[in-house]
């Protein structure tokens, strides 16, 4: 069972980690703006990165509501976030500017998603919360989706050349 500081703690954390999402769906905006031959599948992107925020949010709720049920897991660093949103940012901003290439930020958005990846959502807390898991897997599995979509069309680009 979560104690009060830990379930705090781990609220912050899953707060932040929804933050990074939000920020990834923001770059993806801003690529969708300009790339617009690739803006319905930046857009799809988009819509997933904020799903995954949302969801994120939810499995913070479940935890709250039910602390009973979930064991502290593996821990997590914030500040390891906070570096992620700082990277995102600088790239936001770097974007926006237009020095970065499709080629260079497809590759960074595959990149993107396997750090998220690698956040391993499903081993911050241990759980059995079928709810809570179900929301786990659905980040998991688009995002690892994500990451082979954007290699897909690295391939392609470079196979145009």
């Amino acid at each position: 069972m979560l104690t009060p500081p830990a379930l705090q703690n781990l609220t912050d954390v899953m707060k932040m980690m929804a933050e990074t999402e939000r920020l990834i769906a923001e770059l993806y905006r801003a690529c969708a703006q300009i790339w617009v031959e690739d803006r319905d599948f930046w857009l799809e992107t988009v819509a997933a990165e904020e799903r995954h925020a949302d969801n994120i949010e939810t499995m913070a709720g479940i935890m709250a509501a039910r602390p009973e049920r979930f064991e502290l897991g593996r821990s997590f660093n914030p500040m390891a976030i906070k570096t992620i949103k700082t990277g995102l940012e600088g790239n936001l901003e770097r974007l926006k500017k237009g020095d970065i290439s499709r080629e260079k930020m497809l590759n960074l958005a595959r990149d993107i998603e396997a750090s998220v990846i690698e956040k391993s959502y499903n081993e911050i807390v241990r759980t059995k919360d079928l709810e809570f898991q179900a929301l786990v897997i659905e980040i998991v599995s688009e995002t690892v989706s994500h990451r082979k979509q954007f290699e897909d069309r690295v391939r392609a680009l470079k196979a145009g050349r």
